[in-house]
């Protein structure tokens, strides 16, 4: 297993054991801005220091990820990519990923929570992108 380096980078996207993507930006807007851009490729290893469900529904609807290393993961976005065969592994699970102050559950955690169907949640995700 790759053993991600969050010193350097935020999210990394491996083809075996070659790193094909990286970011360090914070959010969401890094993942999907990758899997935008590698989407007619599969089996690939995404590392991605934090992982909501916005971001778990982001890796299944793509199609092209096959495992994820975190070191922190939301019990609904293990769950979620768990049912839908992606391997996770995940350093630390919580019940939702929270804004940075920690007051409130992030913006695309309760879209995610709050969208079952699949374009639904991508129209709702893409808005709040380019709101």
């Amino acid at each position: 297993m790759l053993i991600p380096d969050f010193s350097r980078y935020s999210l990394a996207l491996f083809e075996g054991n070659k790193l094909i993507y990286s970011s360090e930006e914070k959010g969401v807007r890094p993942l999907f801005d990758c899997l935008e851009k590698h989407k007619n490729k599969s089996g690939l290893i995404l590392h991605d220091k934090v992982i909501g469900l916005a971001a778990a529904k982001l890796i299944v609807y793509s199609g092209i990820i096959s495992e994820v290393i975190t070191t922190i993961a939301s019990i609904p976005a293990k769950k979620f990519l768990e049912d839908n065969g992606i391997i996770i592994t995940a350093y630390e699970v919580t019940a939702n990923i929270l804004t940075k102050d920690r007051n409130t559950i992030c913006p695309g955690e309760v879209i995610a929570l709050n969208a079952e169907a699949p374009d639904d949640f991508s129209r709702k995700i893409k808005k709040m992108l380019n709101g």
